[in-house]
């Protein structure tokens, strides 16, 4: 066989190009495909009574529903950007804007984030999604991976910049900015929203997989150590030449539009951001596809897939399994010989997390984070802000700052709990070892409730860095603030223990339930779902709205809710 025989019956040569006849180009053959499963679907769909056209509906509903809550939901984001709006009094010509500082920080935490959002995906299948279908037919030496994954890639790159676009714009409208540098301010975002696509690309082939993960951590770590710089030095105040005149005539105080970032905007940032993202594009496009485990994908692929025919059924319990088997890098730990004999299941959930250092790690990074703005979001309920110049003021007593940090802590609680969902994993749950079931709970929440305590002691530690600092306004001295922070973490705790092994809703949620807007019922299963999570938001926001007058009482409220919770548990797992 010749060279350019064995290319082409590898896939590769011009597309137009044929072997020995015994192959065809990709696009040839797909449009074969295409045209004979359209006609599959159209028999039956007649033999069934169905209309053909389903799918058609089914695209205009999505792109219908995009077009009415797309418009909404730009302005809805518009209206939370406008805090970054100058809107304290300021003396004349003096506007107290955005430092530039925060603003890098909160740009590179976000491409950080986004970036782990992708790495999650590359586990679970995607971006550059393949079925085992399309492995079998089309990737197993056929055709070339760039030449199937290149309409998809191409896809995902033109919805990351509708993305980056869409948030980047609403962002500075809402800042204040004028319409040239809304649309600068878009282009950048749209080009900056190929980075999380590149990383999540790249982490689905063996080769960068690790490069991947570099970029994600030096983003996160970077935004991070930016955030917390812009937060221990005070904001200078930029001079804009805004003359501002009283009743009189004279020079007088006014308020000051100064935009996202002022004069940031420029030619250099619109042609870095250009060049970052057309070279990630180039390796989404070009470079990446061709080294994609298509092995891997599919079978990501497919455990979503049935994650997603689970959740429409009412069982959850496949979600867990979305992301494949857990990374050990751990595995040389061995159980505590000490604490085997006297605790043996504190030892296992102990030597879970010792089995699992880059989880345990992440989960109390974003633990510590949590119980920080659980602390700036109950600072207000014990001290006025530290001033419009401080850094942390404009978090600090805010109802969003306790609502977010109570779900980080929710979030990271997942990994310190993972005893309780083994035990609830059981054919019969507690049956493995002597003891009642309430005693075996209550052995599997001690690692959860130590490594919380741990988070939380390195949260009020960063707190106290920037009280010390003065910039976070957050009056440690005071009672009120520890005391949120204890209660959101009982509830946390509680919430963990209440939907473990929970993951079959219940039939009763499937009745129809009629509203004017059509049936609600899938509402009602997707707060099934969500439960636990809207159990932790809603504890903190009613400690936020309560404020210190009415501590006491709904200290005593959360309290027994965290009991009647965790007493529901047991009772369910003592039942199954």
């Amino acid at each position: 066989m010749t060279g350019a025989v064995a290319d082409r019956a590898h896939g590769g040569g011009a597309e137009g190009a044929v072997d020995d006849g015994t192959r065809v180009p990709y696009r040839r053959w797909r449009r074969w495909v295409r045209s004979l499963r359209r006609n599959t679907l159209r028999s039956r769909a007649a033999e069934s009574g169905h209309d053909p056209h389903d799918r058609v509906y089914l695209a205009y509903g999505v792109v219908l529903l995009g077009l009415v809550y797309g418009p909404i939901a730009w302005s809805a984001l518009a209206q939370a950007a406008s805090a970054l709006r100058t809107t304290e009094v300021v003396a004349a010509g003096v506007a107290d804007g955005p430092a530039v500082a925060r603003l890098v920080a909160g740009g590179l935490l976000a491409l950080g984030v986004a970036g782990a959002g992708a790495l999650a995906a590359a586990r679970a299948g995607g971006p550059l999604w393949a079925s085992r279908a399309e492995v079998t037919f089309a990737l197993s030496g056929q055709f070339p991976p760039r030449a199937v994954l290149r309409r998809r890639a191409a896809a995902l790159v033109a919805g990351a910049a509708i993305v980056g676009a869409f948030g980047a714009t609403a962002l500075a409208w809402g800042a204040g900015d004028d319409a040239a540098t809304v649309l600068a301010w878009g282009a950048c975002g749209a080009c900056l929203a190929q980075v999380p696509l590149a990383v999540g690309a790249a982490a689905q082939t063996p080769r960068w997989r690790r490069a991947a993960w570099t970029v994600v951590g030096l983003l996160l770590g970077l935004g991070g150590l930016a955030a917390l710089g812009a937060a221990l030095t005070p904001a200078a105040a930029p001079a804009i030449g805004v003359a501002c005149l009283g009743p009189d005539g004279d020079p007088a105080a006014c308020a000051v539009d100064a935009g996202l970032a002022p004069g940031l905007a420029t030619g250099g940032l619109l042609v870095g951001a250009g060049l970052v993202g057309l070279a990630c594009v180039l390796l989404v496009l070009v470079s990446l596809p061709d080294e994609v485990d298509v092995d891997a994908a599919a079978a990501g692929h497919r455990r979503t897939v049935a994650a997603v025919q689970g959740l429409a059924g009412g069982e959850s319990g496949a979600v867990a399994d979305v992301l494949g088997p857990s990374v050990l890098s751990g595995r040389r730990a061995t159980f505590w010989p000490s604490l085997l004999g006297r605790a043996p299941l504190v030892a296992r959930d102990l030597l879970g997390l010792r089995r699992r250092p880059g989880a345990l790690a992440g989960s109390a990074a974003v633990g510590v984070l949590g119980a920080l703005l659980v602390l700036l979001g109950g600072a207000a309920a014990s001290a006025p802000p530290a001033g419009p110049g401080a850094p942390g003021t404009a978090l600090a007593g805010t109802t969003l700052a306790a609502v977010v940090g109570a779900a980080l802590l929710y979030a990271a609680s997942a990994t310190w709990s993972g005893g309780l969902r083994a035990l609830a994993a059981q054919p019969e749950p507690g049956t493995l070892l002597p003891g009642r079931i309430g005693r075996q709970v209550a052995a599997h929440a001690v690692v959860p409730s130590v490594v919380a305590a741990v988070v939380t002691g390195l949260g009020v530690a960063v707190a106290t860095l920037l009280d010390a600092a003065g910039s976070a306004g957050l009056a440690l001295g005071a009672a009120v603030p520890g005391l949120v922070l204890v209660l959101v973490l009982v509830v946390v705790l509680a919430a963990r223990v209440w939907v473990a092994g929970a993951t079959s809703a219940p039939s009763g949620l499937f009745t129809p339930m009629s509203t004017p807007d059509g049936d609600a019922s899938m509402l009602v299963l997707g707060a099934w779902y969500l439960r636990g999570w809207l159990v932790v938001i809603g504890a903190a926001w009613l400690l936020h709205r309560a404020g210190p007058d009415a501590g006491l009482a709904l200290a005593v409220v959360l309290l027994a809710l965290a009991g009647v919770l965790v007493r529901s548990a047991v009772r369910r797992l003592a039942t199954a």
